[in-house]
């Protein structure tokens, strides 16, 4: 046989292989994640020729046929094109995901075995039990942080870093039916700022107990100073005197009271105030409320005259001017007139003797109220005039001393110790009308206080209360001082939690503002734990106080233990991670950041998975979590890497001049570092890597290869015509 004949022959055959690769190429060009193939030739047999010079320069090589040198993997990346699919992804970068062909499968990157294979077709999906696998079946490897436990999602954050640059892969599974394990809360750190300026809620809400009912006691225990009027302080440290011009009977007495003063007439919360003035001057400081006794939501201070008698008032000083309370006024509740001798007086009807009131009790008469203690009553002598031993009396005067009333009983001028000149009638009074009480049957001439007002009873009969019983009550329109509107420095909070079963419940702080001193700012507490709605408490109440410095920073703060049942929870409100609490004017009151533990259920809401192929569960608790992470895995040596269908490849172990066998692609090298971070490359979720050929190129291969055979074919031709030839000469 001739060379020629030879060579045409190896070089069809040749040619056969790269139409072959090339056209295979070809049909898989929209092949997910496909490799193309690279076909590669060699010449076939080489020989010297003998009959030239050896000594030549020139080569004296002669080449005989060709054959396939081999069919490389292309290692360029194919396009990247997005995906609707939950779980496509595609990798952009060297290197490869890793998959198995069983649930048992496992890949351990320091000992790799046969259960693996390698891909990039990222088209996976979940199969009926949750595993994460191709549309050939086989398992997405990968680090799998063990937090899914019988379909329910265990936090444990601590194993991530790491756990996450584990070389140990299996297989990964999202159960559809996954939830969120819960967590019940233990532990609440608040950092909140207090704005000493600011009145959040009503009074009313904030002095009610849980049962709806206004707690007197607490109100009347604030400091003056921790009141707002119009929402700015009152500042009662500077603006701190209260004064008060009493005039009765042609006397005037003038009061003053001072806020945090050591004397006598000195105050410093609501309380000791209206016990002050009501011991002093008679007068009664109140807080303005309904029938029921309740406050209205805005505070109001009213000063008022509760007995019959009348009193002159002028209110003046810094205090009471940022309160609103100034002016004079006359407060005269019931116009009694003075006794008279010819009138005949019912029942219940009253009378005035040198400014001593007395009340008719039985039988209808015309009797003197001083001589006749049988039917006259004293029933008020606030306006009885104090004795003094250097004035002179007259016969029937009446003074007071010392808690009693005396009557001058004849014209001689002696002191009170003279039996015989004065006569005792009793002990000092001061009417005390009362609140309306449905229960009581009242008399004619009876006075109660109903809605802020006083009501006489002109009617034998009652059909109600006396705002609506115009036929038996009488409203008695008295003057009165009104203060403005005044709040309380105050906040709430609503803090959630959760119980062991990841119900929701809410603790609920009130802060109300009890000390607003210059060099420091007391916040009173109340905290208890309510239902989810915060209508119904599950725990006890419990005060406590927060105290900042004149810079608002925290210098006393009372750690909270609220008990639910059998479960306790620590609260504090010194700061959370990052926040520290803090009473500052020029920030709205507010929580700053807060830091718990505890979290309700929540079901499997969407799977992501970042760039570093990291696969994160979103539950509808909020809580978004890692639970693995994709299988990556890089080779030194790709094209060591054997195609086994199916878009497969898997490592291969050659042995050379009978030495021990090597991973031809070389051993895999983990695609993350020990921080958890690829090397090589990034993850794309909701792509995929379409296939790396070429179109243009493969057309001009097959083109080119076909040229290749034809030609191949016209030499093997031409070399049989020669051999023909050579048969011929015979002949």
């Amino acid at each position: 046989m001739n060379s020629t004949l030879f060579n045409g022959y190896s070089g069809i055959k040749t040619h056969q292989f790269g139409l072959d690769s090339t056209s295979n190429n070809i049909a898989n060009i929209n092949t997910t994640g496909y490799r193309a193939n690279m076909p590669e030739f060699k010449s076939l047999f080489s020989n010297a020729l003998n009959s030239t010079n050896p000594n030549s320069p020139v080569s004296s090589d002669m080449n005989y046929g060709s054959s396939a040198a081999s069919n490389a993997i292309s290692t360029i990346s194919g396009s990247y094109k997005e995906s609707d699919g939950e779980l496509n992804i595609a990798y952009a970068g060297k290197g490869w995901f890793v998959v198995g062909n069983n649930e048992g499968s496992n890949f351990n990157i320091e000992e790799p075995n046969s259960n693996a294979f390698f891909t990039r077709d990222g088209s996976f999906l979940r199969d009926a039990k949750g595993y994460i696998v191709n549309s050939s079946g086989h398992y997405m490897m990968g680090v799998d942080l063990g937090k899914i436990q019988d379909g329910v999602f265990i936090s444990n954050k601590e194993i991530d870093e790491e756990a996450l640059s584990s070389g140990e892969l299996q297989p990964l599974r999202i159960p559809q039916d996954l939830y969120y394990g819960p967590t019940q809360t233990t532990k609440v750190n608040v950092a909140i700022n207090l704005n000493p300026n600011q009145s959040i809620l009503p009074a009313y809400e904030i002095f009610s107990n849980n049962n709806g009912v206004v707690d007197n006691e607490a109100i009347l225990n604030q400091d003056i100073n921790s009141f707002l009027v119009d929402n700015e302080q009152i500042n009662a440290e500077i603006f701190n005197d209260a004064n008060i011009k009493v005039t009765q009977n042609n006397n005037t007495k003038e009061y003053i009271f001072k806020y945090k003063d050591d004397g006598e007439n000195g105050f410093r919360t609501l309380g000791e105030l209206i016990q002050k003035i009501k011991d002093k001057t008679g007068l009664d400081l109140e807080l303005n409320s309904n029938a029921n006794g309740d406050f209205h939501k805005n505070i109001l201070l009213e000063l008022k005259n509760n007995s019959l008698s009348n009193i002159g008032v002028e209110l003046s000083g810094r205090l009471f001017d940022k309160l609103g309370l100034n002016g004079s006024k006359e407060l005269d509740n019931l116009k009694i007139k003075d006794f008279n001798p010819s009138k005949i007086y019912e029942i219940g009807d009253y009378t005035k003797i040198d400014g001593a009131i007395f009340r008719r009790l039985d039988s209808s008469g015309s009797s003197n109220p001083l001589d006749d203690s049988q039917s006259w009553a004293l029933v008020d002598s606030s306006g009885v005039k104090d004795y003094n031993a250097e004035s002179s009396y007259e016969l029937n005067d009446l003074v007071k001393n010392n808690g009693k009333i005396y009557q001058k009983i004849n014209e001689a001028n002696s002191s009170l110790e003279d039996t015989t000149s004065w006569k005792e009638l009793g002990d000092v009074k001061n009417i005390d009308i009362n609140q309306y009480d449905s229960n009581i049957n009242y008399l004619k001439n009876d006075l109660v206080y109903f809605n802020n007002s006083i009501y006489i009873k002109i009617g034998d009969s009652s059909n109600g209360n006396p705002e609506d019983d115009k036929m038996n009550w009488k409203i008695l329109d008295s003057e009165k001082f009104l203060s403005d509107k005044i709040g309380v420095a105050n906040y709430k909070t609503t803090t959630e939690i959760f119980d062991e079963n990841g119900q929701k419940q809410v603790i609920i702080s009130k802060f109300i503002l009890q000390d607003n001193s210059n060099d420091k700012k007391t916040w009173n507490v109340k905290t208890a734990v309510y239902d989810k709605d915060g209508l119904n408490i599950l725990s006890d109440e419990v005060s406590s106080n927060i105290v900042f410095d004149k810079d608002g920073k925290v210098i006393q703060s009372d750690d909270i233990e609220l008990k639910v049942n059998d479960r306790s929870i620590l609260y504090s409100l010194n700061g959370s991670e990052d926040k520290s609490s803090t009473s500052v004017t020029y920030v709205d009151s507010s929580i700053l950041g807060e830091m718990k533990d505890g979290i309700q259920k929540g079901e499997l809401s969407n799977i992501s998975i970042d760039n570093n192929g990291l696969i994160n569960l979103a539950f509808s608790n909020g809580i978004t979590e890692t639970m693995g992470r994709v299988g990556v895995v890089a080779f030194v040596n790709d094209q060591g890497l054997q195609k086994i269908g199916g878009n497969l490849f898997e490592m291969s172990a050659i042995s050379r001049d009978g030495q021990e066998s090597v991973i031809a692609s070389g051993s895999p090298i983990l695609g993350w570092d020990v921080d958890g971070k690829l090397r090589f490359g990034q993850v794309l979720h909701k792509y995929l890597e379409t296939s790396n050929v070429n179109p243009a190129d493969a057309m001009t291969d097959l083109i080119v290869f076909q040229r290749g055979y034809a030609m191949n074919a016209k030499a093997f031709t031409t070399g049989d015509d020669l051999i023909k030839e050579a048969i011929n000469l015979k002949r």
